[in-house]
């Protein structure tokens, strides 16, 4: 079961390249204790200005809490996205 949510957060890193150590949503921070998995969704069939790459990742915070997000790759504006919160 999942509740979508689909807003934009800022996502921090200890370093870059790296994986996200924390999130802030909502005006609080997430941090990231886990992540379960990672994978990239590449749009190769569209024009190119038009295509969506994203960055998937399940992470779970110090909260208990398990999240989708991504980030959205493609051309144009870079951002990251809290999709989901994922439930037993």
């Amino acid at each position: 079961m999942s509740e979508f949510i689909g807003d934009e957060i800022e996502v921090h890193f200890a370093k870059k390249p790296g994986p996200p150590t924390s999130f802030t949503w909502r005006g609080e921070e997430h941090k990231i204790a886990k992540i379960f998995t990672k994978h990239r969704v590449l749009d190769s069939k569209k024009q190119w200005w038009r295509r969506r790459h994203r960055d998937y990742y399940v992470v779970e915070t110090e909260d208990q809490e398990t999240f989708r997000i991504y980030f959205n790759r493609g051309p144009g504006r870079k951002y990251w996205v809290l999709y989901e919160r994922l439930e037993d």
